[in-house]
C-alpha cells in the first residue's frame, strides 16, 4: 500500500533532481557545479525517505503531522551538517552547494502533496 506512490514520487523527484543538476551544469563554473552536484546526491535519498515516511502516516492525521515535522526536522539538520562540514570550501563553492541542496529540498517538498493526493486517489479507488 503506498508503493505506487513512492515509486512515482522517487522517479519524478530523480527526473527534477536530474534536470535541475543539468541546467546548474549550464550555468555554474566547474567547480560550484560540484557542489550543485554534491547537493543533489545528498538531497534526493533524503527527500525520498522523508516522503516514504509520509506515505506510511497518511491515514492517521496525528501521525502524519509527526512524521511531517520530523521530515522537516531531517532536512533541516542535513543543511545544517553540509554546511558545517562544507566549511573548509571557498564562498562560491560553499554558496553554491548550499544553495542547490535548499532548493533541490524546497522543489521536492512542493511535489509531495501532489503524489499524496494521487495516492489518496488510488485508495479510493481499489477500495
Amino acid at each position: 500500500d503506498g508503493v505506487n506512490a513512492l515509486v512515482r514520487y522517487a522517479l519524478s523527484a530523480l527526473l527534477i533532481v536530474g534536470v535541475g543538476a543539468g541546467v546548474l551544469w549550464l550555468v555554474l563554473e566547474e567547480s560550484s557545479w560540484r557542489g550543485a552536484l554534491v547537493a543533489a546526491l545528498v538531497a534526493y535519498p533524503v527527500q525520498v525517505i522523508a516522503f516514504w515516511l509520509l506515505l506510511r502516516a497518511r491515514h492517521e492525521a496525528s501521525r502524519f503531522f509527526t512524521w511531517w515535522g520530523v521530515g522537516i526536522g531531517i532536512r533541516v539538520a542535513v543543511v545544517v551538517a553540509v554546511g558545517v562540514l562544507s566549511s573548509g570550501l571557498d564562498a562560491p563553492q560553499r554558496a553554491a552547494l548550499l544553495l542547490s541542496l535548499v532548493g533541490f529540498f524546497f522543489v521536492m517538498l512542493l511535489m509531495e502533496p501532489v503524489f499524496l493526493k494521487a495516492d489518496r486517489n488510488d485508495a479510493r479507488t481499489t477500495a
